[in-house]
């Protein structure tokens, strides 16, 4: 009864999250990140200034749970997707899913709002979520031979995820005016060649 209460308790704080964070993002859609206030975006998601702070102390911390959304729909939705192919193949979609969601899932003025400095979710936990499911296609690529290294799984994964991350901060300072997914693509093709057997090396 403990464990049923407590998931009930998990999926309640979970959908309150998820309403304040559409609404936020609502919010944004509409005005800049400063004219927003914490009464606007409890007033758009329909909950109190109570709801709000059991949860968050600052609206930014509203606008990051996109990193709890990207990370769920990384693990349950992109994962599955990614099962076929060589790794070079799998590794190559994944980022095409990143690029995806960075610049049309969350869209142009959300990304460049969660790239700033103070953000530490980029350094978070690299087992789980997002950059957990690249980690397990690099590491199937390297026990397969089909990547070469003497480099880590974890260290290849923090090295792309920070060479692409690069690029869309790129991206956001010249207003999203290139295509991203396209973009990446060629991007992580080049990163790649270094990890390929000399068999697999573009001529």
């Amino acid at each position: 009864m403990d464990i049923e209460n407590k998931s009930r308790r998990q999926l309640q704080s979970e959908q309150t999250k998820d309403r304040l964070f559409h609404a936020a993002m609502e919010l944004l859609a509409e005005r800049n990140f400063d004219d927003i206030t914490i009464r606007d975006i409890v007033a758009r998601a329909e909950v109190s200034i109570g709801t709000f702070y059991n949860y968050y102390s600052t609206k930014m911390e509203v606008f990051y749970e996109a990193y709890r959304i990207a990370d769920h729909y990384f693990a349950e939705t992109v994962a599955p997707l990614l099962s076929q192919g060589t790794a070079l193949e799998r590794i190559m979609s994944f980022f095409d899913y990143y690029a995806h969601y960075s610049s049309d899932l969350t869209d142009l003025r959300m990304t460049k709002l969660l790239y700033n400095p103070d953000n530490t979710l980029f350094c978070r936990d690299p087992h789980q979520g997002m950059v957990g499911v690249l980690l397990q296609i690099i590491q199937k690529g390297l026990d397969e031979g089909a990547l070469v290294s003497g480099d880590s799984a974890e260290e290849i994964a923090e090295y792309l995820m920070v060479a692409v991350r690069g690029l869309v901060y790129n991206w956001c300072t010249r207003d999203g005016s290139y295509d991203l997914a396209a973009s990446t693509r060629r991007f992580v093709h080049r990163l790649l060649a270094y990890y390929l057997p000399a068999s697999a090396k573009p001529v």
